[in-house]
């Protein structure tokens, strides 16, 4: 599986300040891919916005629409 994230460049303050466990919450959610521990990660300004799995086609996820691809 490949996860694609998006860091917003006005939270990066927070991301900074973060520290430690901004660091643990992304690598929480990037090993478990659970949507609970994306949203933990959603006040430093990180969100997925791509998942894919090997037998699933491609698909962009931009804020609450889904857009597939070909």
């Amino acid at each position: 599986m490949r996860t694609i994230v998006e860091i917003n460049n006005d939270r990066a303050t927070a991301v900074r300040d973060g520290g430690q466990e901004a660091a643990a919450l992304l690598a929480r959610a990037l090993m478990s891919g659970s949507d609970a521990a994306w949203d933990k990660l959603r006040p430093y300004g990180i969100k997925r916005i791509v998942e894919r799995h090997p037998t699933e086609s491609a698909k962009v996820v931009v804020g609450e629409r889904t857009i597939a691809v070909r």
